[in-house]
């Protein structure tokens, strides 16, 4: 068996946070992912995932104009210098502070990074081997706190800060005698966008508040001509910028402006708001064109393409990626991955597909070819423990802890049967035979086993003799035979044709947590409380062989735990099992960043795969520093951002003013 896997996609969710942008030629989206960046290509329907990743969360994104460099910077400031074109990472780089904003200069030789209360302006990497291809060209200051978005001006010379002070700043890029930075003021809240206009130096900015306001520039000589004597000096006349015009987004409060884009050549200003609005106006007469409510929760990032006709938006608290073409008024791109954990996936037979459930209630299938969510169904009220296909690959089965199992017609994208219990269980797992007939769910509360029928829905049998929750379920795919696994620290052999009692019951000396059948149904995969894979010979009963795992999980230490990684022992099991297709080997996967091959005849490890390598996730870190933890807890779970918008609970018949805080 050939064990060269390679790392392609990811499936469950198409953003988390930071910013998206646009490829060079406007037909790709690049969304950060977590750690990752994945890449959606508009034109040709499919999807991927760079195969780099960050340290931690990603928070910003900058493409050059060739598109050949992409910067991808960390919640931490650490940052990786990316070749797009070939994918892959030619620099790490350390900021050593969180970025807010990263632009390159028009020209590509410079690009600008937010630096707490100051900007930096760096050399842009060339295209040759350098030993260090980030080099600091200067560093400017003025701000009383922190800087968040930048803009450069078409000709690379200047460029505009915004801070959270309520001020923006122009600075020259390089020294010049005639000129001192100017600071543009008036506004009353935080600054979210600055933009300079196409070959000009007239500028507009917004607030969070939702004003724009509109700068446009002259030089000192034409307000005093008498005092220019030559060409020369005319040239080197300071540069002034004064308020041309003010405008104001009408929005009802609390309802904030969160995010904003320019696109410069046909002077289109699109607005993000808290409520999930976006507006569209054409600047500077601020001539609104459109508006269109896209989401229930705020909109954390836009990006126009370079032609004007896309716009890409982002949400991270439903995890939506949305591509909009304006002027049609349709969608280009709709996606929403799980806004909670994912619970169970299953592959069809072919191939083609795979559905996923969550915490979320949700059931979601996803195109292998593609890698976007076709379908969703929002039948289910609780999370979703279970899901599978029919052999015929026409439906979806998933299991839900609302105490129904429903099924899916993958035709008409409907739920067109619904599966429940005399009384009230909530069910944890599930399973079908092979001629799609029978449909078994296991229940956590009543300790039962329930059999229906696929085609009259009408329940069949229910199966009890297990003293314990049902936590897991399959059938022998020859055989008329199903195999339940308990935590009563035993597994049954059900025969289908007399299933009023176990066939044969299979003693573990820990908790059963799954099963796996071979795919010629002569053995079944038992995996345990204590990290074990225990195997057995389904005709006699018999112990086959059996794994260890304990030492080869990768278990991490929570910030909360009270013990090392090292001696938590009781965390550390596998929560699913796969047989490969020649069942020589078995997959196992747990509470692990990493994923187990064994060889079942050997029992010994083949390959051990790492998932990821997020240290945002908790419990990442095998070792934790001593430095981090204070009397209040772990420094990293004490929230210390005061600028984060507080969410709060308007008083019955107040629309303004007092509130009551969560």
């Amino acid at each position: 068996m050939a064990l060269s896997f390679k790392f392609s996609n990811i499936l469950g969710s198409v953003y988390r946070q930071g910013n998206v942008l646009f490829s060079e030629d406007g037909d790709c989206v690049l969304s950060p992912v977590g750690n990752r960046v994945s890449v959606f290509d508009l034109k040709n329907n499919r999807s991927w995932t760079l195969p780099f990743e960050n340290h931690k969360n990603i928070s910003r994104l900058a493409i050059s104009g060739d598109g050949r460099t992409l910067i991808s910077v960390d919640e931490a400031g650490q940052c990786l210098l990316i070749n797009l074109k070939r994918k892959a990472v030619l620099y790490h780089f350390n900021f050593k502070r969180p970025v807010f904003d990263l632009k390159f200069s028009p020209n590509g030789r410079y690009f600008a990074v937010t630096h707490a209360k100051d900007v930096q302006v760096w050399h842009a990497p060339g295209h040759k081997k350098e030993f260090a291809p980030f080099s600091l060209y200067k560093t400017y200051t003025g701000h009383y706190d922190d800087t968040v978005c930048i803009d450069w001006s078409s000709d690379s010379r200047y460029f505009v800060v915004g801070s959270r002070d309520m001020t923006s700043r122009i600075f020259s890029l390089h020294s010049r005698t005639d000129f001192v930075p100017v600071t543009l003021s008036g506004h009353r809240n935080s600054l979210v966008g600055c933009y300079f206009e196409d070959n000009s130096l007239a500028i507009y900015t917004l607030s969070r508040d939702g004003a724009l306001f509109c700068w446009k520039s002259r030089s000192f000589s034409e307000e005093h001509p008498d005092t220019v004597d030559s060409r020369e000096n005319l040239e080197r006349s300071p540069l002034i910028w004064e308020k041309n015009s003010k405008h104001f987004y009408k929005q009802e409060w609390p309802v904030e402006l969160t995010t904003s884009a320019f696109h410069k050549s046909s002077h289109l200003l699109i607005a993000g708001f808290s409520n999930g609005v976006f507006t569209l106006h054409e600047v500077p007469d601020f001539i609104p064109i459109h508006t269109l409510s896209i989401s229930q929760k705020g909109i954390d990032t836009v990006a126009v393409n370079p032609s004007g006709e896309w716009l890409a938006f982002g949400c991270k608290n439903f995890g939506q990626l949305l591509v909009w073409e304006w002027q049609s008024e349709t969608y280009i791109l709709r996606q929403q991955g799980h806004y909670n954990d994912i619970n169970t996936l299953s592959f069809s037979q072919d191939g083609h597909y795979v559905a996923t459930g969550g915490d979320d209630g949700k059931v979601k299938l996803w195109n292998m070819l593609s890698g976007f969510c076709f379908v969703t169904f929002n039948e289910h009220s609780c999370g979703v423990t279970g899901v599978t296909f029919a052999p015929n690959n026409q439906v979806a089965l998933s299991s839900s802890l609302d105490g129904t199992v429903r099924a899916f017609d993958l035709n008409r994208y409907r739920n067109f049967r619904t599966f429940t219990s005399p009384r009230a269980v909530q069910f944890s797992c599930l399973t079908m035979d092979s001629s799609g007939e029978v449909v078994c769910s296991g229940s956590v509360d009543t300790f039962e086993v329930y059999v229906w029928s696929m085609k009259t829905g009408r329940l069949l049998e229910v199966l009890a003799g297990h003293e314990g929750p049902i936590s897991g379920l399959m059938f022998s795919p020859c055989r008329p035979l199903l195999v339940s696994g308990s935590w009563d620290k035993t597994v049954r052999l059900w025969n289908m044709f007399d299933s009023k009692v176990s066939w044969e019951t299979l003693n573990l000396g820990s908790d059963v947590l799954t099963v796996c059948v071979r795919p010629d149904g002569g053995e079944v995969a038992i995996a345990t409380l204590d990290c074990c894979i225990t195997f057995f010979d389904m005709r006699t009963g018999t112990q086959t062989a059996s794994v260890e795992g304990l030492r080869d999980l990768v278990l991490g230490r929570r910030g909360s735990d009270k013990v090392t990684a090292k001696t938590m022992s009781s965390a550390k099991h596998f929560t699913s099992l796969c047989y490969t297709a020649d069942g020589k080997c078995i997959l196992a996967g747990g509470r692990s960043k990493v994923i187990c091959i064994y060889h079942v005849e050997q029992q010994i490890l083949v390959k051990r795969f790492h998932i990821t390598a997020n240290l945002s996730l908790d419990g990442m870190k095998e070792f934790l520093h001593s430095g981090n933890m204070t009397e209040a807890g772990p420094l990293d779970q004490i929230a210390d951002n005061d600028d984060e918008i507080d969410e709060s609970i308007s008083l019955p018949g107040v629309l303004k003013g007092l509130s009551v805080s969560n």
